[in-house]
C-alpha cells in the first residue's frame, strides 16, 4: 500500500460554523459552551469536569450536579479559551469558558477527531488573558482541511491519513523493542522477562 502524503489531496479553508454546530444568541453565532457551577453544587460522581488546564485531557475532577448550569455533551472537541483542544469521546461536564464542538455532518472517531485537533490548534494562536477565544469568536476561526472531488471536507482520508501515522509509530517502537532486545540477549544480559 502506498502512503498518503497531506500533498495528494487540495485543501481548503473552512470556518469552525461550517463543520461544528452553532447557534445563535444574543450576541450572534455562537458555539456551545460550559458554565460555571459552584463547587458546593458538584457532587463526587464519575462524569469527567473539563476546565480550561492544558493536561489530563483538561478532565480536572469527576463530579455531579443538577444545577441547570452543569452542561455536559459526548462525542466533542472542546476548545478551552486559551486554546487548550481535547477529544472527548465519552460524556462530559464543560466548565466555563470551555467550549464544545460537535460535528454537523460526520461522528467523531479518534482519527478524525486528532486531524481536526490538529488543523484547529493551527489556527489559533497567540491566546492569552487579554486575548481570550470566547463562544462569539470561535465559530469565525477559519482552518484548512482536505478536500474530496466535491469540494467538501475528505473525511476518509483524515481517518487513513491518521491511522497511517499510528501504525507507522507502533512499527517503529516495536522495531526499537525488537532491537534492544535482540542486542540484550546478544551480550548474555537478561530479559525483560527473567527480571
Amino acid at each position: 500500500m502506498s502512503k498518503l502524503k497531506l500533498t495528494d489531496r487540495e485543501w481548503a479553508d473552512f470556518y469552525i460554523k461550517d463543520i461544528f454546530q452553532t447557534y445563535k444568541g444574543p450576541k450572534g453565532l455562537q458555539t456551545h459552551t460550559g458554565a460555571y457551577v459552584s463547587k458546593h453544587l458538584l457532587s463526587s460522581g464519575i462524569m469527567p469536569r473539563i476546565t480550561v488546564k492544558d493536561t489530563l485531557n483538561g478532565i480536572d475532577s469527576f463530579c455531579y450536579s443538577t444545577d441547570k448550569n452543569f452542561r455536559f455533551f459526548k462525542n466533542f472537541i472542546s476548545v478551552s479559551f486559551l486554546g487548550s483542544v481535547f477529544y472527548h469521546s465519552y460524556e462530559a461536564s464543560l466548565d466555563m469558558k470551555v467550549h464544545a464542538l460537535v460535528p454537523l455532518e460526520i461522528e467523531l472517531n479518534s482519527y478524525t477527531a486528532k486531524f481536526l485537533i490538529s488543523a484547529i490548534k493551527n489556527s489559533i494562536t497567540l491566546l492569552s488573558y487579554g486575548n481570550q477565544l470566547s463562544s462569539t469568536d470561535l465559530p469565525k476561526v477559519k482552518f484548512l482541511l482536505p478536500i474530496n472531488s466535491d469540494g467538501l471536507p475528505d473525511w476518509q482520508f483524515m481517518e487513513d491519513f491518521m491511522k497511517q501515522i499510528e501504525r507507522d509509530k507502533i512499527a517503529t517502537v516495536l522495531s526499537y523493542y525488537n532491537k534492544s532486545l535482540n542486542n540484550n540477549n546478544l551480550r548474555g544480559g537478561r530479559t525483560l522477562d527473567a527480571v
